[in-house]
């Protein structure tokens, strides 16, 4: 059992950043504006810092210093992932809002409460990202199933009319 969860924490960060690239070439294909929206924000600030903290040297360990650098990603996303939420013209999108508002809110808590566990703030701070993941591909396959359904449909909302006497 402690090997297969050392092999699952060896390779859990590889196989999610390659999920995401292969899910950001199929929506890219397939999938409609708010999915390209949602993989380009998810790729740009969850995945490519990572990368670029990598290519400066940094391991996965050293990175513990720079958890403001993380902080700061998440707090970019953050407001981006709700304006998709509150335009596109799905569901799944508010899930994905409320999943980056717990990364957030685990980042303040670490600030306000200096005695916070390490294994909950990693849980609370990176376990989001996987949920967020799973429902874009979720999401991504219902736009998709919708659209060869029923062909194709609004991607975003459209504002409130006036009300006329």
């Amino acid at each position: 059992m402690g090997e297969l969860l050392e092999l699952f924490n060896d390779y859990r960060a590889p196989a999610q950043h390659l999920t995401s690239v292969l899910l950001a070439a199929a929506i890219w294909r397939w999938g409609g504006a708010p999915e390209r929206w949602l993989i380009g924000i998810f790729l740009v600030t969850m995945v490519v810092p990572l990368y670029v903290a990598r290519g400066l040297g940094l391991d996965a360990y050293a990175l513990g210093p720079y958890t403001s650098m993380i902080a700061i990603c998440d707090l970019v996303a953050t407001p981006l992932f709700i304006g998709i939420a509150l335009n596109a013209n799905r569901n799944y999108p508010l899930w994905i809002a409320g999943f980056q508002l717990v990364a957030v809110v685990a980042h303040l808590v670490k600030a306000v409460v200096g005695g916070i566990s390490p294994l909950a703030l990693a849980i609370l701070v990176i376990g989001p990202s996987y949920c967020q993941l799973v429902l874009l591909i979720g999401g991504f396959a219902r736009h998709a199933r919708r659209e060869r359904r029923f062909g194709p449909y609004r991607e975003w909302r459209t504002g409130a009319r006036p009300v006329r006497a």
